[in-house]
Parts: structure tokens; sequence; C-alpha cells
């Protein structure tokens, strides 16, 4: 507009003037021709401008559109809407446990701070009886909120073998639904931190990294099955932070006071074998001990690519608090460019009082100890023939790792009257990974025990695919 102004202005100083020198004889016509061609230079020059400033309000305009796309909510933020949807829920009989329309942050918060993810496996197993079975292993949702800059959510809902409609899956195995955890944190600094709801155990460094598609082999190690029984969920709150000793590394920990495991009746299902501590989960169970359980995990990283890390877990296992159970761990992560080398040892010390057992004395106590460890190498390579050849399959994000693992699982007198128990099993496997987030496995179970029982059939060949969404 000022520029108008301007122009405009100018147009009458030269006119008046050129009309000054008609009336008074002033100037000449050559003097006109030349203030004339300076005006249609500069006409020509604002013309130029408007179109300029045209192009770039246009410009403007669309993104501004563009913006209110994106931060425009879900759903349309009006009375006449949230109205609307009050009296629906009232209609429904809702109404009193949602509040009114304007009492549940999370209709309007919903994308903007809570985010919804997952996981999902699916499986295909041959062993050497000839059996084969595809089994959709597990469906874990998750669901994760900013509450505030200090308090945040985050929990995982565990659907395995298709859910509790019967028996199913690899080896019979029933379905299930759970909630895996569900935690509340509240922030407060780096090296002291709040957490309290339905915790993933820090026992061991695997319970809590088992996500499938994080994993380079399909099934878990044994020892991370039968001594460490993961997935281990438990009721609790405690505290959780990370020191910085120098500028290279951390010490990183956590500790809660927890349910615990479950006391046992001393039934045979209880009592047996390799299935004692798995079925003693208090996130399995509905009477839990009275006394809590302490559980805790400390980690030293010297530099990054190294990380040890100790654990362990003390409670009551019985009824009347006079037996306890002991379960200690330390695992190891070393990384050096496209080489791995991951592990874990732990070792359950059982006290058991014999009266829980039928038949046996009340008087009399017996000890168990079961350990176990696995080491795990793998290698990272993409040769780079196959990104030539196929760019858009073979990407820079993806990549190949072979891996093998041994496992060993010790299970020592564990009942009254039982024979020493123990296995191997060796697993080489190689994956392909499309990307970090999805993962095609294949690998080959040897499997060797050596107890009273006579020889078994069990050597397996496993393929699976898993992603995150």
């Amino acid at each position: 507009m000022k520029k108008y102004t301007i122009m405009f202005l100018y147009l009458f100083a030269l006119s008046f003037s050129a009309l000054c020198s008609g009336v008074y004889g002033q100037g000449s016509n050559d003097g006109l021709e030349t203030k004339v061609d300076k005006m249609e230079k500069m006409l020509m020059e604002l013309k130029d401008q408007l179109k300029q400033q045209t192009v770039a309000s246009d410009e403007l305009k669309a993104m501004r559109d563009e913006i209110k796309k994106i931060s425009a909510p879900a759903l349309p933020e009006n009375e006449f809407y949230w109205a609307k949807k009050s009296q629906e829920l009232e209609n429904k009989g809702l109404a009193p446990v949602f509040g009114n329309q304007y009492g549940k942050p999370f209709l309007r918060r919903f994308g903007k701070n809570t985010y919804i993810g997952g996981y999902m496996d699916h499986e295909l197993e041959f062993d050497e009886n000839g059996n084969h079975t595809f089994d959709q292993h597990r469906l874990i949702p998750f669901i994760y909120s900013d509450v505030s800059d200090r308090v945040k959510f985050a929990t995982e809902i565990e659907i395995e073998h298709g859910g509790p409609q019967g028996s199913g899956g690899i080896q019979g195995k029933t379905g299930a639904i759970k909630i895996e955890f569900a935690t509340i944190d509240f922030l407060m600094t780096d090296w002291l931190n709040y957490r309290a709801g339905i915790i993933l155990s820090p026992l061991g460094k695997y319970n809590l990294v088992h996500d499938s598609p994080l994993q380079d082999l399909t099934d878990r190690p044994m020892v991370s099955t039968n001594i460490i029984p993961t997935t281990l969920s438990e009721s609790g709150m405690g505290f959780f932070g990370t020191l910085y000793p120098t500028e290279l590394s951390t010490l990183s920990y956590e500790i809660y006071a927890v349910n615990g495991f479950s006391a046992q009746d001393g039934t045979a299902t209880a009592r047996g074998g390799t299935g004692f501590i798995r079925s003693s989960r208090g996130s399995q169970q509905d009477d839990n001990n009275r006394n809590p359980a302490i559980v805790g995990r400390l980690a030293y990283s010297p530099f990054l690519g190294l990380e040890v890390g100790l654990s362990a877990h003390v409670g009551d296992i019985d009824q009347h608090g006079g037996s306890k159970m002991a379960i200690k761990a330390v695992d190891w992560t070393y990384q050096r460019g496209a080489f791995e080398l991951v592990g874990e040892y732990a070792h359950a010390s059982i006290e058991r009082d014999r009266g829980d057992v039928a038949g046996t004395p009340k008087s009399d106590k017996y000890n168990g100890d079961m350990w176990g460890f696995y080491v795990e190498p793998r290698y990272h390579f993409m040769p780079q023939f196959l990104k030539d050849v196929a760019p858009t399959f073979f990407t820079d994000n993806s990549t190949f790792t072979a891996v093998c693992r041994l496992g060993h699982l010790d299970i020592n007198n564990p009942t009254y009257g039982s024979a020493d128990t123990r296995q191997t099993r060796v697993t080489p496997g190689f994956n392909f990974r499309y990307t970090e987030d999805t993962v095609f496995k294949a690998e080959y179970q040897f499997n060797m025990e050596n107890d009273d029982r006579s020889d078994v059939s069990n050597n397996s060949l496993v393929f699976s695919v898993s992603t995150y969404f």
C-alpha cells in the first residue's frame, strides 16, 4: 500500500511539473519525454515487485493451510461436539463412569503426547518327531504417555498364542492375556526417580530387553526361562536412576519392593523340576506372599560398548515366612564394530520346608540349587554386492547376522528325592533385518540331556518373523 501511495505522489508531482512548464513556457518537450520514460521505468519496477509480493503471499497462505491441517486436533474441539458425545455416553448408561464432556482429559489430549505401538512375532517349528506347527506366539500392544514434564506412564499388554481360548500353539501351550507391565514414573533427577505399578523385574538384563524384534534368535535362553522366569513382572514400587562417574562411564541402578514369588502348596506341579520357579511367579498366582521381596540391578558401563550388570531377587516362598529363595545373576554386553558378545549367568538358592510336600515330615527341610548360563556371540554384516544388485531391498538400514548360542541348565536336587537334571543346548542361527524393526530368523536347536531318563528326540528347526509397529 505504501508503494502505491509513493507512486501516486510521484506521478502527481511529474504531472504538476509538466503542467506548470506548459503554462509558463518553461522547459521543453525533450525534458518532458525524459520524465515520462522515467515514470514508465518506475511503473515496470513496481509491477515486478507487486508480482513477487503476490507469489510470496500465495506461498504463505499455502503454508498456513498445511500447518492448520497438521496442528488441527483429530476431533473438533467445540462445545456442540462434546455436548453431543456426552449425551451419547449418557444414553448408553456410561455417563457416571466417564463423567461430563470435560471430565476426561484423554478425549482432548490423545494424539499429542500419548503414543501407541507394540510388536508381534510368528513362528514355525519342525522337531525330530516330524511335528511342524505354526504359532502366532506373541502380540504385544503398548501405550506410552507424557502425562506431564515429570510424570510418565507406560504399559504393555501381552497376548500369547492367540489368547486364552484353550490348548494350542507349539508344545500344546495355552493362550494368555495379561498386563506385562504398567508403570507410573515420577522423574526427579538423573540419579533418583520413583516408579510404581506392575514392574518388569530387573533380574538379569534379558528380562528387561526380551522383545522378539530385539533378539537374534527365536527361543529364549534356558536360563532366562527356568532360573529367571522371563517374562517376570511383579507389582511393587521403588527407585531408579543413573550416575556418571566419568565422562565416558555410567552407573545405573533399579531397586524395588515387590510382591515376589508365590507360596507353593506342595503339589506335583509346584515341586517338579525346571517348572518350580516359573510356576511360582507372582504374575501367575492370586495368592502372593504377605512379605514383600526385594529385587534390584546395578549396571556399570566403563565406556560405550561394554556393560556388566549384577542383580538379585530375594524373598519368601512359603506361606509362613520360614523359607526363602534367592536368585542372583550377572550379565554382560560387549560390542565392538560388527561383533557382539552377550550372555548371562544365574543361580537360585531354594530353601523349602518339607512339610509343604505331601507325605514328608514337616520338621525336615531340604535345600535346592539351580543354575544356568548362556553365551551368545553375534556378527553383523551386509555384502556390498547385494546392495548393488538390489538397492531397494538391501538398503543402508538392512543387515544380516550370524549368531550361535551356547546354553546350559543344571537342576541340582530341587525337590526331595529327585534326580540331578542337566541340559545343554547349542543354537546356531542366521537372520536378516530389512530394518532394525523387522527381522526374519532361522535357527537349529541341538538339545542334549544328562540325567536318569532315556535320550529324548527334541532337536528342532525354527523359523520366525517379528516386527515392531
